[in-house]
């Protein structure tokens, strides 16, 4: 039996990973990648986290504080993943104390996503 194949080619993609704390910056940073560089390829979830160094200011036997914080994931053209990249890490004020953190990974494929043009946007 033959594997069935897409006709639509597929880009090569990227995901960019951040995990910020809970003060809004990923409504910005989201607001940003959609207005400024018309990506829509994002998500952002709550999540439960705790600082890299928390483990080393607890009592032996007890469990670091958590905290809530905002996992957000992009997906990018692979062209374009440093320079978004280094977009994110400006807009989300990641180099700030307490900012979170970001990783990037290749992805073996991605499926676009688009509104209808008739759809409105959404005000903030």
């Amino acid at each position: 039996m033959q594997e069935a194949r897409s006709s639509t080619p597929r880009e090569a993609t990227k995901l960019i990973t951040c995990i910020l704390p809970d003060d809004g910056s990923h409504r910005a940073l989201l607001e940003a990648l959609h207005r400024e560089k018309q990506l829509n390829k994002a998500q952002a979830v709550s999540c439960l986290a705790t600082g890299t160094l928390a483990d080393a200011r607890v009592k032996p036997g007890t469990l670091p504080d958590v905290y809530l914080a905002r996992m957000v994931w992009v997906v990018v053209p692979e062209a374009e993943a440093d320079a978004l990249f280094e977009f994110i890490y400006h807009k989300a004020r990641i180099g700030r104390d307490g900012g979170g953190v970001m990783l990037q990974n290749a992805l073996v494929a991605a499926t676009p996503f688009a509104l209808p043009e008739d759809v409105a946007e959404e005000e903030a």
